[in-house]
């Protein structure tokens, strides 16, 4: 079954949305939805749209930084567990082209947090409070994206950028080690946080075991041997 369908293109790159994640998205707002006021269904509404934008301009922060050196993207997706950007080829082997291409994602969601913040003090001054907790809400989602994609683990920003600065020092299979060392213990956090009816973390956290098992597994685990 088909769950995603293409929005449109930016600057060439087509933007793939997986239903999955609108019906997450509408599955843990639906008080606003159920409330019978009107006003806070245009607050859940706005919140949904303002989400999706905010994963969007993460994955367009990516793309752009990667263009500085010469690489496209074949697609951006935003799917059920955030967003993906896809390179058409690989990235350069300069740690501070990784670096930078790696942050760009949570430094668009710095800007976001702070633009809601003042957007937010700008809706309350008006008089306008469904607006302003539509746009406190979409503040507090984009501090805690940037937060969360800044973790070191696999395959978060922080985790591929910490991966880039460790595979320098002391190469390749150990900086994986590290990184997927730690993402392990990331991951036993986010169960913990998601205990007993955090529904939506636990699956995060199951996705982020996934990959750092796989990444662990990849070089041989903690000790090389298979």
């Amino acid at each position: 079954m088909i769950t995603r369908f293409e929005l449109g293109r930016i600057a060439g790159v087509p933007i793939y949305l997986d239903m999955i994640l609108v019906l997450i998205l509408i599955l843990f707002s639906h008080r606003y939805f159920t409330s019978g006021d009107t006003q806070l269904m245009s607050a859940g509404i706005l919140i949904i749209i303002g989400i999706l934008a905010s994963i969007l301009l993460h994955e367009l922060g990516h793309t752009l930084a990667a263009r500085l050196w010469k690489v496209g993207t074949d697609e951006i997706e935003i799917g059920g567990l955030g967003g993906v950007s896809r390179f058409s080829s690989s990235l350069p082997r300069s740690v501070l082209a990784q670096t930078v291409i790696y942050l760009a994602g949570p430094a668009a969601n710095l800007v976001l947090w702070k633009g809601f913040e003042a957007l937010t003090l700008e809706a309350w001054g008006l008089g306008k409070p469904m607006l302003g907790i539509a746009l406190a809400s979409l503040s507090s989602i984009n501090f805690w994206l940037m937060l969360f994609n800044l973790l070191p683990a696999f395959p978060l920003d922080g985790g591929r950028t910490l991966e880039a600065w460790l595979n320098a020092i002391v190469g390749y299979r150990w900086a994986i080690r590290v990184v997927a060392g730690l993402g392990l213990a990331v991951t036993a956090l986010v169960v913990w946080m998601a205990l007993p009816t955090n529904i939506w973390l636990l699956f995060v956290a199951f996705a982020l075991f996934q990959a750092n098992w796989s990444a662990l597994d990849s070089v041989g685990g903690f000790t090389g041997r298979r």
